[in-house]
């Protein structure tokens, strides 16, 4: 290693101070022109790129907000009662109210005797999910068949 740079100083040296600045203007336009479009015109590029990417992920973001806006509202049944959201959304489904009871309040509380938990949880999430009703209370026990009894309030969503 040693003996290379050695070999460059002596080459170096044997150029006249004019060679000399000639090779180092020469070597900065080099590297200038190599940084320039090795390094800076790529990272423009993506960066113009990422920005684009972001515009576009903007757009999509606000129009799903708004569908999932205007699909709450129409979804909400267009202000129907709770006890009118589930007790439809039950029928829909086959699903077995055993009770029913409606609060002055607002909130419907509902009884099922025996359920599998794969059909109630899965409804009871896409009600909250689409029906414009929430779960306030939740209580289920397993019965000796492997079924759930439930008992599940809902109240409206809050806007």
């Amino acid at each position: 290693m040693n003996g290379r740079l050695e070999a460059a100083r002596l080459w170096w040296s044997a150029r006249t101070g004019r060679e000399q600045v000639l090779l180092a203007v020469m070597t900065a336009a080099l590297v200038g022109v190599l940084g320039w479009y090795g390094v800076v015109t790529p990272l423009m590029a993506a960066s113009d790129a990422a920005q684009a990417r972001v515009e576009k992920a903007s757009i999509q973001w606000g129009a799903l907000r708004g569908l999932a806006a205007g699909a709450n509202r129409s979804t909400a049944s267009g202000g129907a009662t709770p006890q009118a959201v589930v007790e439809a959304a039950a029928s829909k489904v086959g699903l077995p109210i055993a009770r029913h009871r409606q609060d002055a309040n607002g909130r419907f509380t509902i009884w099922i005797a025996a359920i599998d938990s794969k059909i109630l949880l899965p409804w009871t999430a896409s009600l909250e999910r689409e029906g414009g009703v929430k779960v306030t209370d939740f209580t289920a026990s397993r019965l000796d068949n492997g079924l759930l009894e439930a008992e599940i309030t809902f109240a409206r969503a809050a806007p």
